[in-house]
């Protein structure tokens, strides 16, 4: 389908980044949690387990047996095209693999920033990326090259599986998505700003900025806020609060991977009109059980109102205020108390709807945070860790890991509501170093898959002498969070604590086998190319599967780490955008048409959407030329013969 002509990259996820491991290690212990259950309920069938191990799938993780011998075969693999395939003759071939640190997807990413950065490089270069990930769509588009594509897989949901036979490549169905046509439909998605803001509106920034708001309703590094769910219409609601705010902002929420964090916050004043909007729906269904079981609840809040004032009066609210609010949610829960109805009064109703709020986001925080005061300060380090998450994104999406350690330290987000006082935020990070493939097997996998770490610390994930033996929950709960896809759900599990992890294995890292040892490393990316002058034998990993390569002519280089680092200021030269696309990168500049946004049910994933898409009417090109509307008129109801 591709054929590249310069270059060839091959990336297999190596260490991650902290910030990545947390999601990792929850989605690793799910998954062992499940096929547990699985097992349970075929034995509860009286149905006969296959005698065979039980493929791991948390082995696909750096620093396994499986991945080293992965490794293995990738680099045969390489070997043999090189010298037998002419395609891959005139190809700098780049392997990156699990021993490299680094996601797979970053590893490109920081290749292709590191070829943009040079003098002579040619900002028409085209770009194919491949992978099934939603996030490679973001990716590309950091890269700000109108050249780009992505290539995946045809992805179907439902239905079962079969597992009778692998499907063959020939069979596969793939998808091409081009990034060139991504780029216009953003475009036409802020159009409105055009006439606002007239010569300041720039295609460039405002890409920037809705890969900013994307990060919002979560991703891999830090949760979704409250409430916040694209299939609950999170999306179109980012956007119309930018389109409202942008134009009276001065300036744009991202440059080029920093946060203006005096934009951005002007921007989250406006966004948290949400929190309100939404708790407004919850208060009406309040008022309506109140008025089913009476008012002294209500008469209690009001109370409440004016302690807090008087005390909002002193210096600070003091923590038995929040101690109390918190008492009063639990007890507003008990129906049957006697409670009269609320009176008219407009002002009394805005301190009670404000008193409910409060006490709302207070229950929150208290049920999924498990803290007993929520004091300004809680709030403030919430809002702190919050948006030090989205900086961190940013730089890691644009300029590559800025820390290995940082992680965001909680299973939930803030209200966006409490997101505030962030303009004077000094928001810094420090680098550090990534976790060896064996620190790395330790914080992620479950005790279900400790086979796969060497033995000298399978104990540590066991022994209830172990030091760290509160981070491997056998039971664990999980939390829907108002998501609706059990694979979606929060893992309730504890953060991992670095220093204890590494001192836990300092005691063992001496029994290692000289094999371990070799898997325990992190190692450079090979450059392999076609050399004719080299002539020698390639012996096979796996000789009674594959056989040697005879006559190998490829040259292998080795590529230090860090050789691709781009300096996060660096200003890269870009593609005329008034040039004329590369055929194959297609663009509707060309062709007449009128954009519009409509519910039309699109069918995405085998199902069809409900909110609004962006439609595209083709209109004629020349005075007289016949639309789509003219031909369905000329031919409904009538016979039509088709290849008569």
């Amino acid at each position: 389908i591709i054929k590249p002509r310069k270059v060839f990259f091959m990336a297999v996820d190596g260490v991650a980044p902290r910030a990545k491991m947390n999601q990792q290690r929850g989605r690793r212990f799910r998954s062992a949690k499940e096929a547990e259950e699985k097992i349970k309920k075929a034995l509860e069938k009286g149905e006969v387990l296959p005698t065979e191990a039980r493929f791991d799938s948390n082995c696909i993780t750096p620093g396994t047996d499986f991945m080293a011998r992965l490794q293995e075969q990738l680099k045969y693999f390489v070997h043999n095209k090189i010298s037998t395939d002419k395609l891959w003759q005139n190809v700098n071939v780049y392997l990156s693999g699990h021993e490299t640190p680094g996601e797979g997807e970053h590893k490109i990413m920081e290749f292709i920033r590191s070829e943009n950065a040079k003098p002579n490089h040619d900002p028409n270069t085209r770009h194919c990326l491949y992978g099934l990930d939603a996030d490679l769509m973001m990716l590309g588009l950091t890269s700000h090259e109108p050249n780009f594509s992505l290539l995946r897989e045809e992805v179907r949901f439902g239905g079962k599986k079969s597992q009778k036979r692998i499907t063959a490549p020939e069979e596969t169905t793939f998808h091409l998505l081009h990034l060139s046509l991504m780029r216009e439909y953003i475009d036409y998605e802020f159009s409105e700003l055009k006439y606002q803001m007239g010569s300041d509106y720039d295609l460039e920034r405002i890409i920037d900025d809705w890969i900013l708001m994307g990060f919002l309703v979560g991703n891999d590094f830090i949760p979704h806020l409250p409430h916040f769910h694209i299939n609950h219409d999170a999306l179109p609601l980012l956007y119309k609060t930018y389109i409202s705010v942008l134009p009276s902002l001065g300036g744009y929420l991202n440059e080029n991977g920093h946060l203006n964090l005096r934009n951005f916050e002007k921007y989250l004043e406006k966004l948290s009109e949400f929190d309100r909007e939404h708790f407004s729906e919850v208060f009406v269904d309040l008022k309506w059980f109140e008025s089913k079981v009476g008012n002294k609840y209500l008469n209690e809040c009001a109370g409440l109102v004016a302690e807090e004032e008087a005390a909002a009066k002193g210096s600070k609210k003091s923590e038995d205020a929040d101690l109390r609010l918190a008492a009063l949610v639990s007890s507003g829960k008990k129906a049957g108390e006697g409670k009269e109805a609320l009176g008219d009064d407009e002002e009394e109703e805005d301190d009670l709807f404000e008193t409910e709020f409060r006490q709302y986001k207070r229950t929150y925080y208290m049920t999924k945070m498990g803290v007993d005061v929520v004091s300004d300060e809680f709030l403030a380090e919430q809002a702190r860790c919050y948006v030090e998450g989205i900086q961190w994104i940013l730089h890691y999406y644009y300029h590559g890991v800025q820390s290995w350690s940082w992680y965001y330290p909680y299973h939930y987000a803030p209200f966006l509501s409490d997101i505030k006082n962030i303009s004077g935020l000094k928001l810094t990070f420090d680098l550090g170093k990534p976790f060896m493939p064996f620190q790395q097997l330790l914080a992620v996998l479950p005790a279900a898959s400790k086979v796969l770490l060497p033995e000298c610390y399978r104990d540590l994930m066991t022994s209830t002498n172990s030091p760290i033996i509160e981070y491997y929950p056998l039971d664990f709960k999980t939390d829907l969070n108002g998501k609706q896809q059990e694979w979606e759900a929060v893992v309730l599990i504890p953060f991992i604590d670095e220093r204890c992890l590494l001192a836990a294995m300092e005691p063992f890292n001496h029994k290692l086998t000289n094999e371990e040892k070799a898997r325990n490393r992190h190692s450079e990316c090979d450059l392999y190319s076609y050399d004719g002058d080299l002539d020698f034998t390639y012996n096979s990993s796996l000789p009674h599967l594959f056989p040697s390569i005879i006559n190998c002519h490829v040259k292998k280089v080795s590529i230090p780490m860090d050789t691709w680092k781009v300096p996060p200021g660096h200003i890269y030269k870009r593609a005329d955008r008034s040039a004329l696309y590369f055929c194959g990168f297609p663009t509707l500049h060309h062709i007449k048409h009128k954009f519009y946004k409509k519910k039309s049910g699109v069918v995405v994933f085998q199902q069809s959407s409900r909110g609004e898409n962006m439609m595209l009417e083709l209109l004629p090109s020349q005075d007289g030329e016949t639309v789509c509307e003219d031909v369905a008129a000329q031919v409904l109801g009538k016979p039509v013969f088709v290849n008569w």
